[in-house]
């Protein structure tokens, strides 16, 4: 599994985000991912932004999965985004785990 995640926004307007990969991850890292991403619902969600909101960070996460989709192609690409006030019920702990992990991104 491949995820990528970039947070920008809010008052200073930075930009922070990481690319992990399950298979170059220690085991148990790898597993907690993992766990995290099929516990946050992010695979099923869809992406929403709250209407004249200002000053919200934004987020990105696109997630690569080897699993194949419903089309039958051997990989499965879902990305989704949203800002604070839309993010996905059960999004937080992975959100706080890829924010831990995240460096800054040149503009």
């Amino acid at each position: 599994m491949k995820v990528k995640f970039s947070q920008s926004g809010g008052y200073a307007g930075l930009r922070r985000g990481c690319e992990l990969d399950t298979d170059s991850l220690p085991g148990d890292e790898a597993a907690k991912l993992q766990s995290l991403v099929e516990q946050s619902g992010i695979l099923q969600a869809e992406s929403q932004h709250a209407p004249h909101a200002r000053d919200l960070f934004n987020y990105n996460i696109t997630v690569e999965t080897s699993e194949g989709d419903t089309y039958g192609n051997p990989s499965s690409v879902h990305t989704v985004s949203f800002d604070d006030l839309s993010r996905p019920e059960g999004a937080e702990p992975l959100l706080k785990y890829l924010q831990s992990r995240a460096q800054p991104l040149p503009r």
